[in-house]
């Protein structure tokens, strides 16, 4: 299983998942370009790199059949563009609270909150934005994957990553069962927006979170964990 973490967040977001999903998978987890504990860099890059450096460690690791890849948010998108290109070694994949396309609408807004607020409290907003009920806990944990490792030049850099992508129409020619997830409160990656991926892939499954918001892997953590185990064991 490859646990693939959201815009500004690391690969420790999925405190909640590992005991569960450790008991039934190997579990690679990681920290994407420009997040975490990776070195920061200081040009442009962009989802493809993102997809580029997935390949180049799965390679490095020999990790070339029966993976099962978990995308959250932006980690869900670069698990469909992955899928896309490199299909024959996906058995199956998970897409949660995502999108196949970012419209410069929606970079705008990220950057103009970034630009306008102080880095601590930008980071606490992604949990007041995506934590459906709002735990103040969760909240700091969440901060603190942000503000520990990432400026504020780096989140603009990785948010303006997603700038022109579009894969949608590219989903219909991946053959892969998907299950899409997303959360009924979500205002960051709406449900329309996981029905329009569901409308485009050819084997794909949409449930509905009725009481969580963007951040499912925290909000209601056992819900996400069972919803992805029973996929698996379909």
């Amino acid at each position: 299983m490859v646990l693939i973490h959201a815009l500004f967040l690391n690969s420790d977001c999925w405190r909640e998942q590992l005991l569960v999903f450790e008991s039934k998978f190997n579990i690679l987890r990681y920290d994407l370009r420009g997040h975490g504990r990776t070195t920061k860099p200081r040009k442009r890059f962009t989802i493809r790199n993102y997809v580029d450096d997935l390949y180049a460690l799965l390679t490095h690791l020999n990790w070339t059949q029966d993976l099962y890849l978990v995308g959250h948010s932006l980690g869900g998108i670069i698990a469909l563009a992955y899928g896309v290109l490199y299909p024959a070694p996906i058995k199956k994949m998970v897409v949660a609270d995502s999108f196949c396309f970012i419209s410069q609408e929606a970079i705008t807004d990220v950057l103009g909150r970034i630009n306008s607020n102080k880095l601590e409290n930008f980071a606490k907003g992604i949990s007041i934005r995506g934590l459906s009920p709002f735990n103040e806990e969760t909240a700091k944990f969440v901060a603190n994957l942000v503000t520990n490792h990432m400026t504020k030049k780096d989140l603009l850099r990785a948010t303006a990553a997603s700038a022109g992508f579009n894969i949608c129409e590219n989903l219909k020619s991946l053959k892969i069962p998907v299950l899409v997830l997303v959360g009924k409160k979500d205002i960051t990656t709406p449900v329309w927006a996981s029905e329009m991926i569901h409308e485009w892939l050819p084997q794909s499954e949409l449930v509905i979170m009725p009481d969580s918001g963007h951040l499912t892997i925290f909000d209601h953590p056992k819900e996400f964990n069972d919803l992805v185990l029973s996929f698996w064991e379909k």
